[in-house]
């Protein structure tokens, strides 16, 4: 399936100070600031691709600024803003993302910093929206002035280093699902979104009435506490995190997961032996689940799949060429071990077994 371009907005809903009718000026904009957030409630939604931040890359001047890995990220501020060429304010924007556990897809990253009423606008929101995150285009709108820490605890910092944990689902593989609705592969599997969706308890994509069972918010949540723990939890409580959930979001940003494992048994049915042999290895992640069959043409083997005691299919074929397949699995325990059993109905003779998983 393609994956979609989108846009993840927070919003926030602040109270907008009026300006006087003599403010004339432009405003400055300002270096972000690490701050840890107050308190927390904020939300954010998923929306197709917008024209106005594809404006704005066009229209932005944009220029390069380094990381410490040696890389570039580039950045632009609004016209808007009086200093709008301002290099001090656009490296503190990429300092604090370089501050940040990640990985090679921050040079990928553009910055967008723009006026509140700009980031409304550009973001297709309402007033109170403080920031946008574009797939398609890897920019990221958000202001250039720091939030009211006294009306609403949030910092922009804090929004900014959730906006990049949507970045980086962006960036990542969790196929066959979508790392950008479902969470990288090693979190998501850890937190057993899979399973947990199939019953009801968590709703991938969903930015409306069932937004905090949204395991893409979820993720994008548990990656920004990595930088700021001590932060309440608003979601559901099926994925607050524990340390075993950060170690797993770690390890999507540092060493993502990229392809699946693979094992091959090989066996032997004698005239008159055996009937039945059995083969066991260890399901730690969700997704693809194949194992494929290959006896002699003159016989007939079948298959068997079980894990953790419970039936998962069976074949019942002519022939030893028999095959299991499900296009995701979903371990429904921290660690499923699958027996592979493979059963002589006619013949003998050596046969192999293959298996592809996810991990």
């Amino acid at each position: 399936m393609p994956a979609l371009r989108t846009i993840l907005f927070l919003s926030l809903f602040l109270a907008a100070a009026a300006l006087p009718a003599t403010a004339l000026a432009k405003p400055q904009a300002q270096s972000l600031v690490d701050v840890a957030p107050l308190a927390l409630h904020f939300k954010d939604r998923v929306i197709s691709s917008s024209p106005h931040i594809a404006r704005a890359a066009i229209s932005g001047k944009w220029a390069a600024y380094p990381t410490k890995e040696g890389t570039t990220v580039s950045v632009a501020i609004s016209s808007r803003y009086a200093n709008q060429l301002s290099t001090q304010v656009a490296q503190s924007y990429v300092d604090f993302l370089d501050s940040l556990d990640h990985g090679p897809e921050l040079s990928r990253l553009r910055i967008y910093i723009a006026t509140p009423d700009e980031v409304v606008a550009d973001c297709g929101g309402q007033g109170g929206t403080l920031a946008c995150y574009d797939a398609g285009t890897k920019i990221m709108v958000v202001p250039g002035e720091e939030t009211d820490t006294g009306s609403s605890g949030i910092t922009t910092s804090y929004v900014v280093a959730h906006e990049y944990g949507h970045h980086i689902a962006a960036s990542r593989s969790n196929a066959p699902f979508s790392a950008f609705r479902f969470g990288p592969k090693y979190w998501a599997s850890y937190e057993r979104v899979c399973d947990q969706s199939l019953n009801g308890l968590l709703a991938p994509g969903n930015e409306q009435e069932l937004y905090l069972a949204n395991p893409g918010e979820g993720w994008a949540e548990t990656y920004a506490q990595l930088k700021y723990p001590s932060v309440a939890w608003q979601f559901t409580p099926l994925l607050k995190p524990d340390a075993g959930a950060f170690a797993a979001a770690r390890r999507d940003v540092l060493d993502p997961w990229r392809a699946g494992a693979t094992r091959v048994f090989k066996g032997t049915f004698t005239k008159g032996g055996s009937k039945i042999r059995h083969f066991q290895f260890k399901l730690t992640l969700d997704g693809r689940l194949q194992v494929r069959l290959s006896g002699p043409r003159a016989s007939n083997y079948n298959l068997s799949l079980s894990s953790n005691a419970r039936s998962q299919g069976r074949t019942t074929s002519a022939g030893s060429r028999d095959s299991i397949t499900y296009e995701a699995a979903c371990r429904q325990d921290p660690v499923e071990h699958v027996t592979v059993a493979v059963k002589r109905v006619r013949g003998s003779g050596p046969f192999t077994v293959h298996v592809a998983y996810a991990g």
